[in-house]
C-alpha cells in the first residue's frame, strides 16, 4: 500500500436536488443530466489543472496543486451551470462547491486528511450557486480572487479540533447582491458590546465569545441572575447569532424600546441592527446595566 504526504487543494462538486430529480423526471433522464452535468464539471477541473480522485453518488471530488487554480475552476462551473447540461433539454442543474487547501495523506489513489474532510463539509453547507472555502485558504489565493472572499460563517467539522472560519467566494452580482443588499444582515462584519465600562469590538475571527459571571469570560457581568458562563456569541451564515446556555435565560430586545422582547433559552438568536439583552430577569426585575449591542 502506498502512503504518501503532500499539501495540496481538494474540491467537492455536488448537484444540487438530484434525489428530487430522479422523481420528477424518471431514472433514464436524470441519470443522462446529472452525468451530463458532473462530467461539464470534470472537464472544467481537468482545464484548470485539476485530477479527479473519485465520484460520490452525484458529486465529483477533485485535487490541485495551487488553490487559485481550484477557485477559478470552481468559479467557471458555477458560471457554466447556468446553461443546460445536456444538448436538446432545457433543464438546468445547479451546483454546491465546496474547497480547502492543506496537509493530506494519498494512499494508492486516493486522498484522506483535515483538508479532505473539510472541503466536503464545506459542499454539503453550500447552497445553490455558492462557493465556500476557509478563511486559511482564502488568504492564500491569488489578489483578485482574495478581493471577493467574505466571511461567511464559523462550523465544527467532524475530527478537526477547531471549528473552521468559513468563507464565500461572490463569484457574481447576484450573489454579491444577497451578501451586501440593505434588506440583509448577511456578510456583517463587525460586533461592538457595551456593558458598564466595558467595551468589546468584535470580528467573526474573534468568535466564539463567551459572556457570564465567570472570570474566565471574555465579557464578565455581575447580573445577579446571569449564570456563570450564561451567553455565547457566535458567527452563523453571515450573522453574529447570541446563543443562550443559561438556567434563568435571556432578554433581548431590538433598538431602544422594550415592547417587542424575545426571550431565549437554551437556543439561538440573531443580533440585527442595535439593541440590548439582559441575562437572567426581565429589564424591571434586573435593575442592572444591559448589554447592549451594533451589528456593522
Amino acid at each position: 500500500m502506498n502512503t504518501d504526504s503532500t499539501h495540496i487543494a481538494v474540491l467537492f462538486v455536488d448537484i444540487v436536488g438530484s434525489t428530487r430529480l430522479y422523481r420528477e423526471l424518471g431514472n433514464r433522464r436524470a441519470e443522462a443530466l446529472v452525468s451530463a452535468a458532473l462530467a461539464r464539471a470534470l472537464a472544467t477541473a481537468q482545464r484548470f489543472g485539476g485530477t479527479h480522485v473519485k465520484s460520490i453518488g452525484d458529486a465529483i471530488m477533485c485535487v490541485f496543486d495551487d488553490a487559485g487554480a481550484v477557485a477559478r475552476a470552481s468559479m467557471e462551473m458555477q458560471s457554466a451551470s447556468a446553461n443546460p447540461p445536456l444538448e436538446g433539454d432545457p433543464t438546468t442543474l445547479a451546483l454546491k462547491v465546496g474547497f480547502a487547501a492543506g496537509e493530506v495523506v494519498q494512499r494508492d489513489a486516493d486522498y484522506f486528511g483535515d483538508a479532505v474532510n473539510i472541503a466536503a463539509r464545506l459542499a454539503d453547507m453550500a447552497k445553490a450557486g455558492q462557493i465556500l472555502t476557509t478563511e486559511q485558504t482564502s488568504i492564500a489565493l491569488p489578489g483578485d480572487l482574495r478581493r471577493i472572499a467574505r466571511m461567511f460563517d464559523h462550523t465544527p467539522v467532524k475530527g478537526v479540533m477547531e471549528s473552521i472560519t468559513v468563507t464565500q467566494l461572490v463569484w457574481d452580482q447576484r450573489s454579491h447582491t444577497e451578501v451586501f443588499s440593505p434588506g440583509h444582515v448577511v456578510g456583517a462584519l463587525s460586533l461592538r458590546l457595551h456593558y458598564a465600562d466595558q467595551e468589546r469590538r468584535l470580528s467573526p475571527a474573534d468568535l466564539p465569545f463567551l459572556i457570564g459571571r465567570n472570570e474566565v469570560c471574555d465579557l464578565v457581568v455581575g447580573a445577579a441572575f446571569a449564570s456563570r458562563q450564561h451567553v455565547r456569541v457566535e458567527y452563523r451564515r453571515g450573522k453574529f447569532v447570541l446563543v443562550d446556555e443559561s438556567t434563568n435565560g435571556t432578554y433581548v430586545a431590538h433598538g431602544e424600546g422594550e415592547a417587542e422582547m424575545a426571550y431565549l433559552r437554551n437556543e439561538p438568536f440573531a443580533l440585527i441592527g442595535s439593541g440590548r439583552f439582559w441575562l437572567g430577569s426581565l429589564p424591571a426585575d434586573q435593575h442592572s446595566e444591559p448589554v447592549r449591542f451594533e451589528v456593522d
